[in-house]
């Protein structure tokens, strides 16, 4: 069993900063802007959620189109799904709405890897 000694890593020494994450999604939060986005995806979403829940609205809320927005283009297609109306539609939309940003995540450190590579190499 490996010990922690307090250096990034994980707690073997070999220091890839990949010990906390998964192997099959290490990938998707591996650099610093998918995270941003990450984050920034999740505090959308739980504004939307606290928006929701907490603010009284005489008619509907249009806070759910800054996620899915913000989630573009993969999120257009979860909308093409037909969801049931009430409380059960709205967390399929925000789950799907959370879905499309992990795929987006996953792209956006694809795409840097790839720039990087190119950048080492030339």
């Amino acid at each position: 069993m490996a010990v922690h000694d307090g250096t990034r890593g994980d707690g073997d020494g070999n220091g890839n900063g990949r010990g906390w994450l998964p192997v099959r999604i290490a990938g998707i939060a591996d650099n610093r802007p998918a995270r941003i986005y990450l984050a920034v995806c999740a505090a959308l979403v739980l504004w939307v959620v606290l928006d929701a829940t907490v603010v009284p609205h005489e008619d509907a809320s249009m806070a759910v189109v800054w996620p899915v927005a913000a989630t573009a283009p993969t999120s257009l297609l979860a909308l093409a799904v037909p969801l049931p109306d009430g409380p059960v539609g709205a967390v399929l939309l925000l789950g799907l709405v959370s879905l499309a940003a992990v795929v987006n995540a996953g792209v956006f450190s694809a795409v840097l890897r790839r720039f990087r590579a190119r950048a080492a190499h030339a």
